[in-house]
């Protein structure tokens, strides 16, 4: 019986072992693939026009608030009580910083001749109607006539809600003798969702041109012997949220202006000494180094190692910012030497002018 349990384990300890060597192979072989991946990522930074384009026309803007403030629940008690009395203070100091965060931001942007914060808009012109988010045209073009204003930045609401929680905790605190101890205690917090939505009218067009919502979420603690002791304990809450705020408004006036973005571009390592030598130059900052070697390789009789150098050609020329000179040996890639991925290439190369050709109208204001 001895021997063949003896047999049964070693028969065991080769499988495994067999198991664990096959196991070894796969991830050893996963790595010699990944090792030996024919490309490498290199990150370049390009200009992005702006999400909003505005007409040259609009030189003078007014800005304009239309949320509503909250009104405390009058069923409201204890702690739920002041936590709705903060909501509507800071409804009215948040909305209050957004807007001044849109327009310290707007006063920067030399496109526009005025900047006016329009704070005596007579409400029955703002069109306070339930389920309607929007003004009238009608509206608007007498705002901008009375105002002299060519648009209209609009604040259509401004939200803050708050949902608390509470759980029992420890904390230290020092007894008659001054001396900390570990009491029982309450721990509170407070998930704070700010929503301010915006709107830009352009009556010349009656086309609202561009609708953005910012959301945000400040979340704060604090600890006492009770809930009312915890909420106390928080510091710092109320300017947290206005300073948010204020961002929020600061941020949509940045949605005007192009903004810089970072893209990676593959390149390919793999296929002859001048590749992988490049690719050593680029990896050491030294472009021109890695453009002269792929030179090299763009009259290689394989037709894979041609096709892969002009591709690269490609990638330095985009680095370089003549996204002609790109379009024009990605195609060579392509067309010349089927190179796949030239072809994925050429489509973002071609958005890319397209997209250039929107920044270029943007800054030539």
């Amino acid at each position: 019986m001895s021997i063949r349990l003896n047999l049964l384990s070693i028969e065991f300890h080769l499988t495994s072992m067999s198991k664990f060597s096959n196991m070894f192979f796969a991830s050893g072989l996963l790595m010699i693939i990944i090792s030996c991946s024919p490309t490498k990522q290199i990150v370049l930074q390009t200009m992005e026009p702006s999400p909003v384009h505005i007409s040259k026309k609009i030189k003078k803007i007014g800005i304009i608030n239309r949320s509503l403030l909250q009104d405390v629940k009058e069923d409201e008690t204890g702690l739920n009580r002041i936590v709705a009395a903060e909501e509507q203070w800071l409804s009215e100091q948040g909305r209050d910083a957004a807007l001044t965060g849109l327009f310290n931001e707007l006063l920067k942007d030399n496109r526009f001749q005025s900047i006016k914060m329009l704070d005596s808009v007579p409400q029955a012109l703002l069109n306070f109607d339930a389920g309607n988010d929007s003004i009238s045209w009608e509206s608007i073009e007498k705002i901008c006539q009375s105002q002299n204003v060519d648009a209209i930045f609009s604040m259509s609401y401004f939200d803050a809600e708050t949902k608390v929680s509470v759980k029992k905790t420890s904390m230290l605190q020092p007894n008659l003798m001054r001396v900390k101890v570990e009491v029982p205690a309450q721990e509170i917090t407070l998930e704070t969702l700010i929503e301010n939505g915006w709107k830009i009218y352009y009556p010349s067009s009656n086309e609202i041109i561009d609708e953005f919502v910012f959301n945000g979420l400040v979340v704060s603690k604090g600890k006492g012997t009770n809930p009312i002791e915890a909420y106390k304990a928080i510091e710092g809450r109320k300017d947290t949220l206005v300073e948010q705020s204020k961002s929020a408004g600061s941020n949509y006036g940045l949605r005007l202006l192009p903004y810089e973005h970072n893209v990676e571009r593959s390149y390919f390592v793999r296929g002859t000494n001048n590749l992988d030598l490049a690719r050593q130059l680029i990896e050491n900052g030294d472009f021109l180094g890695a453009l002269q070697l792929w030179k090299k390789e763009v009259d290689n009789p394989n037709p894979r190692i041609a096709g892969r150098a002009c591709y690269n050609m490609a990638v330095i020329n985009e680095i370089n910012g003549n996204l002609k000179s790109a379009m024009e040996w990605a195609t060579k890639s392509h067309q010349d030497y089927n190179n796949k991925e030239a072809l994925k290439y050429m489509d973002i190369l071609k958005y890319r002018s397209t997209q250039n050709q929107i920044l270029e109208q943007q800054v030539s204001r």
